[in-house]
């Protein structure tokens, strides 16, 4: 799929500029894309078009002032990944811990101070006496795997690694999230609506933190960017 993936890819490219109209459609598209798909991911119940309405201001009594909250944060992060991939930056260290704060507004930025027991991935993460480590070696990983050529592939590792050192009191899998769709849009592919539930998405993760398997991951990526794909060939079919 991933070599049809790059002929819509280039096909895509060749297009634009596309209108003013459009880009802006798909903009706004892609933000809910990404918002909905980690808010569903985080256990919210919140339906897609409520997503839409919050972003545009509005009040939406269906959904919880939690999810109001989020949805801000979310869409600060969003522009923080943006202004980053405008500029072509790699995913380092200090930039993982801006997405943290985004998320978290810590009163101080720093790595994990506790040992959690995961139960929803039935997994005990690195004492935080080594998480320093860890990511210093995800960071020379990720810089120096090619990962076939395939930045989807790579994507995908981003966040399974993120969350099997789970460097953060709180928000771990949102930065993994985040770190993996920034991977997506640094590379010129769009965020994608994942079609996975919450206890699907934490299956797909349990089954790389036992097993190493990271097709349950990147099956589902990979199948997002190409259906997201489809979509923006139909909207600039005309344009």
């Amino acid at each position: 799929m991933f070599r049809e993936i790059k002929k819509k890819k280039l096909i895509l490219d060749n297009r634009k500029p596309y209108t003013r109209e459009i880009a802006n459609y798909i903009d706004e598209l892609n933000v809910v894309d990404w918002i909905y798909t980690t808010l569903r991911l985080d256990g919210s119940n919140i339906g897609k078009i409520s997503v839409q309405r919050i972003l545009k201001g509005e009040l939406v009594s269906e959904a919880t002032l939690n999810d109001h909250a989020n949805i801000g944060n979310y869409h600060d992060t969003i522009k923080l990944a943006y202004d980053m991939a405008d500029m072509e930056i790699e995913l380092n260290e200090k930039y993982l811990f801006r997405f943290y704060q985004s998320f978290a507004k810590p009163e101080k930025l720093e790595y994990r101070r506790t040992n959690p027991v995961l139960f929803m991935l039935d997994y005990n993460p690195p004492h935080p006496s080594e998480i320093e480590e860890q990511m210093d070696i995800l960071i020379q990983w990720m810089n120096l795997d090619d990962f076939q050529g395939n930045p989807i592939l790579r994507a995908a590792y981003l966040h399974n690694k993120i969350i099997e050192i789970y460097p953060f009191e709180t928000h771990s899998e949102a930065v993994a999230r985040m770190a993996m769709y920034y991977e997506l849009i640094k590379n010129g592919y769009p965020p994608v609506l994942l079609s996975l539930s919450e206890s699907e998405y934490y299956s797909a993760v349990r089954q790389y933190l036992r097993n190493e398997k990271i097709q349950p991951m990147y099956e589902p990526l990979e199948r997002g960017v190409y259906n997201k794909l489809e979509i923006l060939m139909q909207l600039t079919a005309v344009h």
